[in-house]
Parts: C-alpha cells; sequence; structure tokens
C-alpha cells in the first residue's frame, strides 16, 4: 500500500514561501519580501517538499523553475492564502476599499496604450489600494499568469481566452501601417507596395504580428524580407530607418513623425478585440470586482 503524505507538518509559512518564489522569481527576492534569510526560505520549501513527497522546484541553470508537481501545488497554495486573506479582510476597510491590493498584467504593447486610461481612473477613485502592474511577452504567458494567480486580471486579445478564464471586451485597437516619410505612397496601401518593403515585426505568435500577417493573406502577398525584433518599441524608428513598413496600434504609429515617417492607413477595422482577463472565482478580490465595474 502506497505510503500517504505526511501533511500535519505543512504549514501557512511554507506555502507562503513558494507562492512568493513565484511571483518574484528567485529565492533571494522572494527571501527579502518575506523579510528572511535564503536559507531560512530554503528550509521552508525543503520541508514542504519532505511532507508532500514531491519536488516543487528544480533547477534549471542558474534558475529555479517549478516542476510538474510544483505547478499544481502553486493554484491550491494561492487559493489557501488569498481565503486566509478574505478572512484578514472582512472588516469595513476592506469592504470600502480602504485597503487592499490590486495586481493587473498586460502585453507591453497595452500596458503603454489601454491600461493606463483604467488604471489612473480606478487609482483616483480608490488610492489606498496599491497597484501593482506586470508586464508579460506574450498571450501565452498572460493566460498562465492568470491561472496561476500572479495577477488578479491582465489586459489581452480577447478572443483567444481559453474556456476555464473570464473575460470582458475593454474596446477595439485600430492599427495603422508606418513608412519612411519620403516612400512614395500616392496609390495608398496595396500588394505591390507591401511586396516592395522589407517588414520589421514582431515574431509569432504575438497579436501584433498575427494582425500584420492578416493584412498580407487579404492582399495576396508576403513581404520580401522580414526584420524580427521583441522590441516593441523598436518597432517605428527600427521600419523608418530599414527603409521598410511596420503595421502596429494606432497609438504607437502616432510616433512615426518623431523618426522621420508617416502612417498610412489600413482596411476599415484592421485591429485587434482588447479585453480584460481574469479567474472565476467565489471569493474575488473586492478591489477586482470594483475595477471590472469601472470598465
Amino acid at each position: 500500500m502506497a505510503t500517504q503524505p505526511d501533511l500535519s507538518g505543512v504549514s501557512l509559512p511554507q506555502i507562503a514561501a513558494v507562492i512568493t518564489v513565484v511571483d518574484y522569481g528567485s529565492f533571494t527576492a522572494a527571501a527579502d519580501v518575506l523579510g528572511i534569510s535564503q536559507p531560512s526560505l530554503s528550509r521552508r520549501i525543503q520541508s514542504l517538499e519532505q511532507s508532500l513527497g514531491v519536488p516543487i522546484f528544480r533547477a534549471v541553470g542558474r534558475t529555479m523553475q517549478l516542476t510538474d508537481a510544483g505547478r499544481s501545488i502553486v493554484p491550491a497554495g494561492r487559493r489557501i492564502l488569498d481565503e486566509l486573506a478574505s478572512i484578514n479582510a472582512l472588516g469595513a476597510s476592506t469592504r470600502e476599499l480602504k485597503t487592499g491590493s490590486l495586481r493587473i498584467a498586460g502585453l507591453p504593447s497595452l500596458i503603454g496604450s489601454v491600461l493606463p486610461e483604467y488604471v489612473g481612473q480606478f487609482h483616483q477613485k480608490h488610492p489606498e489600494i496599491h497597484l501593482e502592474i506586470l508586464s508579460v511577452q506574450d498571450h501565452e504567458e498572460l493566460v498562465e499568469t492568470i491561472r496561476l494567480g500572479s495577477a488578479d486580471a491582465a489586459f489581452g486579445v480577447s478572443h483567444q481566452v481559453p474556456a476555464d478564464l473570464e473575460s470582458r471586451l475593454v474596446c477595439q485597437q485600430e492599427f495603422a501601417a508606418v513608412v519612411p516619410a519620403n516612400l512614395n505612397t500616392a496609390t495608398g496601401l496595396n500588394a505591390q507596395l507591401l511586396s516592395s518593403l522589407s517588414l520589421v515585426s514582431l515574431p509569432q505568435p504575438t497579436s501584433i504580428r498575427k494582425v500584420t500577417d492578416e493584412i498580407y493573406r487579404s492582399l495576396g502577398c508576403v513581404p520580401p524580407r522580414v526584420i524580427t525584433t521583441v522590441q516593441r518599441d523598436a518597432l517605428v524608428p527600427l521600419s523608418i530607418a530599414c527603409g521598410g513598413i511596420t503595421m502596429v496600434p494606432g497609438v504607437m504609429a502616432t510616433t512615426a513623425e518623431v523618426f522621420g515617417g508617416k502612417q498610412l492607413a489600413l482596411p476599415e477595422g484592421t485591429g485587434r478585440a482588447i479585453g480584460i482577463i481574469y479567474r472565476r472565482d467565489p471569493f474575488q478580490n473586492p478591489a477586482l470586482t470594483e475595477f471590472l465595474h469601472l470598465l
């Protein structure tokens, strides 16, 4: 008969140690946040692993990553901490949003464009709530951030939301093309123009690249050359300097003139649906409830 794990040794400090490492990315940072030494943090996690009979982290190079068992433990551990926090937060101050925190994640291009309007409105109304803004690199990381509970909600592309998560449409973000100012664009954006210019874009599977590729497909052409970068802020200046083209959200395209470029209109409706994504949770953070109400 298999030996059952001894759960009598599991403690809240051990669970908090694991969750803090996940949230802050390293043992060093987690120990600093918890106000304990790194050896003490390591002992807490090792004791939890011994009680459960499974490893929670594994060393990958110089970093520590969750094992499969660790990934399954994190959501349950976070629920334990969240429910404890809910018990401690039943006072009037929490109900009136005089204390608490709200963690919002988003794609980099949305943190600088869509997110400020809504976060600013929330902060103006509830300045006592501590806000944390987290950047994620792609949609897959965004979904993982919500599933693990590292953020209360996230701004992302709303039509790509898994069935186990909730989403609410926020806005439709229109795109524009950017080219050098001296480029002859009298005939507008067409297949001939696109087939002659180097494309500067993000790599797949980012939503900006997906919108861009759809434009090429709709016009029946492909770019002759593609320059990829993960730096969204580099798309506009790099495309202009290379004598090429990029397709980005309109708020990013407005910087074209600064770098010696100009905007070209894309077909009407070209863009992406932006939504806020969050978990189904019977113990929803009151600050998140209010934030969703303001959208």
